[in-house]
């Protein structure tokens, strides 16, 4: 990109000088002055809407599961690409089972890879204050991205800055911190369950299935991000207690109320020792596999196989699995129901999903000028989110989606197309969960906005503690809530002294700091 303005300018200055020189001749052909007149007012805009003439092949890393006509789906997008920006991407996923792992080591090996999926969960504080990732400007957007610097909602900007720089581009969605339960209407008929509304009625589902159906596995939990959902239900929101999102320290403190900033560690309250203890019991009665401390397969992708009965998600995947699932088993009769139970529901921040650049990209202006076309083209936004038209759905007379029989393969809003989603570009999709809208609208008349949701925390001061606890999550914490403990009481209290002792105090007395600075800032 740096060459076309060079040579923008060089067709300037030679423009000119041959102008002078017919000039001097009294020879200056018309279509030369109209030509030197046109270039004379050609903006850096007008050159950014040139293709380049350099081929470049973008390298990105997308988190999440990749299903089987991803390729299918990018193979159009690079020919869309080339024909605009003369540009394709290399796309390569971490999975949820091994992100945490992949993630930081793509940095620290020096991959120049250029893009890659971040959020304030994912890695978007440790990387930035590291200098991993591209500092984008408005400068930058300006050229290189001007439809995302006329549409991006400001507060998304806002929310995106780190010691008062951006070093993403976060979705221009709003979406909704909420859980649902999906499971298979079948098995709840003929087991007698009537409805699911609480952790305890999901429960005896699942006991109904670990009982009568020993080839499925009633809920197919253990990898990361996964095996402590189930804590949302049966601590979190009873407790009215709000999860902070700075990298991974969402699964350690947590704020105490949605009007406060105080923080407490959710492993020393009673609620969790209780908790602790009901795993323990579910976990004897078979609800999830004896492998589930290794286990790579997502919950989602078990229930889609029909190796699990049950899948806890946000609604907006549900709904695309609903759909998918449906059109394969429709004799599976999937329900899905609210697993908040009326608590208050929070709005994610902006940068809960995003697209950073990579400090060693080779092509930061191209990369740029992709995720402008992908937040903002309408042909690219739906081809990410939808899939091929006519192959995995087709729209209706009414403008709404229609999944098609290989939406399966790629199935709608599940394809990490998460990072650059963007409201205006969300459509009606026939044949999705029937109680959605009223889901949707009971989370809508609850929903807040916490005061630090858009905190972002900097850990330098506490990098090692925040090491030690992150291992000892992935470990220690991760057998108690799975159930995979002897004497449950005594084992919460020796990983409290763990926590202790690797420094989780020190990164709270940190966190509280900063968060009461921010909490100060706002007024």
């Amino acid at each position: 990109m740096r060459k076309i303005f060079k040579c923008v300018a060089l067709t300037i200055v030679l423009n000119f000088l041959l102008v002078f020189l017919f000039a001097g001749c009294g020879q200056v052909p018309p279509d030369m002055v109209e030509e030197v007149e046109s270039t004379e007012h050609a903006s850096v805009g007008d050159a950014n809407e040139s293709r380049p003439d350099e081929e470049v092949r973008l390298k990105m890393y997308l988190v999440g599961d990749k299903y089987s006509d991803f390729d299918l789906v990018y193979e159009q997008l690079n020919t869309m690409l080339m024909e605009d920006i003369n540009a394709t991407v290399d796309v390569s996923f971490m999975g949820w089972g091994d992100y945490t792992q992949r993630y930081p080591l793509a940095f620290a090996s020096g991959d120049n890879f250029d893009l890659i999926f971040t959020a304030n969960w994912c890695y978007y504080s440790n990387q930035a204050v590291k200098g991993g990732f591209v500092e984008i400007t408005r400068e930058m957007l300006a050229q290189y991205a001007p439809m995302t610097a006329d549409t991006m909602y400001e507060d998304a900007w806002e929310q995106a800055k780190i010691d008062g720089r951006v070093f993403m581009l976060p979705m221009n969605y709003k979406e909704l911190n909420s859980y649902v339960y999906m499971v298979r209407g079948d098995l709840m008929d003929k087991y007698g369950i009537r409805q699911i509304s609480d952790l305890a009625e999901f429960g005896e589902y699942l006991d109904a299935v670990a009982k009568n159906e020993p080839g499925i596995i009633p809920l197919d939990t253990g990898t990361d991000l996964e095996f402590d959902t189930l804590l949302r239900f049966g601590v979190l929101a009873p407790l009215n207690l709000e999860i902070l999102e700075p990298q991974q320290l969402n699964h350690f403190f947590n704020l105490s109320s949605r009007d406060s900033g105080q923080i407490i560690n959710i492993i020393e309250t009673p609620e969790f020792l209780e908790y602790a203890k009901e795993m323990k019991g579910w976990r004897e009665k078979g609800y999830w596999s004896k492998s589930a401390l290794v286990n790579k397969v997502t919950a989602k992708e078990s229930f889609t196989m029909g190796k699990s009965a049950s899948a806890i998600m946000n609604l907006s995947t549900a709904n695309g699995i609903y759909m998918s699932v449906s059109v394969l088993h429709p004799e599976w009769d999937v329900r899905v129901y609210d697993g908040m139970k009326g608590s208050g529901v929070a709005i994610k921040p902006y940068i809960q999903n995003g697209m950073g650049i990579n400090a060693n990209s080779r092509n930061p202006e191209r990369a740029l000028m992709f995720l402008d076309l992908v937040r903002n083209d309408e042909r690219y936004a739906q081809l990410v989110m939808y899939g091929i038209e006519g192959v995995h759905y087709e729209k209706t007379a009414q403008g709404k989606v229609r999944p098609l029989a290989d939406t399966v393969k790629y199935p709608i809003d599940s394809n990490c197309n998460w990072c650059w989603r963007d409201d205006r570009f969300i459509l009606e999709v026939e044949g999705g969960i029937p109680n959605y809208n009223d889901i949707r609208s009971a989370w809508e008349r609850t929903a807040y906005s916490h005061p630090v949701q858009s905190f972002i925390f900097n850990d330098t001061a506490v990098k090692n503690e925040v090491s030690n606890v992150t291992n000892l999550w992935k470990t220690d914490y991760k057998v108690i809530v799975l159930g995979f403990t002897e004497d449950t009481e005594r084992e919460v209290n020796e990983l409290i002294k763990k926590y202790q002792n690797a420094g989780d105090d020190r990164i709270i007395q940190e966190q509280q700091m900063q968060i009461d600075n921010y909490m100060k800032s706002l007024r």
